[in-house]
């Protein structure tokens, strides 16, 4: 009988008709009182009322949350930041190949003196290049500005005077 009581509470807990089971209930005292438990609980008119400090309760279980949520944000955050950190520590003092020395392939640019025999139109070419790659001495050359600035007074006049 067991079995057949358990599928009674089943089906009044889905809500579910009882369709073949009634002639259990019938006979059954115990299903008769389940079976009449929703009929009492629906003429039951008035509001349930859910005790002293209710609400009371409820905030302080919310608070409690919140709080607990707020402490597992800053420590995820806190945790992130600091794999951020070592990460960018790794990447930064970490060498690309130590066991292997750098090879660093030094180019030597042939110098030119003004006695050397003539050479030909091709290397003279290559030469004034050469020349002109030599960041060392092109970065003390500057530009004859006292030549520059005279042809440029006129213009200069009329910027001002449209500035005004």
């Amino acid at each position: 009988m067991k079995a057949v009581c358990d599928s009674v509470v089943e089906h009044i807990a889905l809500g579910e008709e009882l369709g073949e089971l009634v002639d259990h209930v019938a006979t059954c005292t115990r299903c008769q009182r389940l079976v009449a438990m929703p009929v009492k609980l629906g003429a039951a008119r008035h509001p349930v009322d859910p005790g002293l400090g209710f609400s009371a309760r409820m905030t302080v279980g919310a608070q409690q949350r919140i709080s607990i949520r707020r402490r597992r944000r800053l420590a995820a955050g806190l945790a992130a930041t600091v794999a951020a950190g070592v990460l960018g520590v790794f990447v930064v003092t970490r060498s690309p190949a130590a066991d292997e020395p750098r090879k660093r392939a030094a180019i030597e640019l042939p110098k030119i003196e003004q006695d050397e025999t003539p050479v030909a139109a091709d290397e003279r070419d290559l030469a004034a290049l050469v020349r002109l790659a030599d960041t060392g001495r092109s970065s003390r050359l500057s530009a004859p500005w006292h030549r520059i600035k005279k042809p440029l007074a006129p213009y200069m006049k009329l910027v001002k005077g449209v500035t005004q």
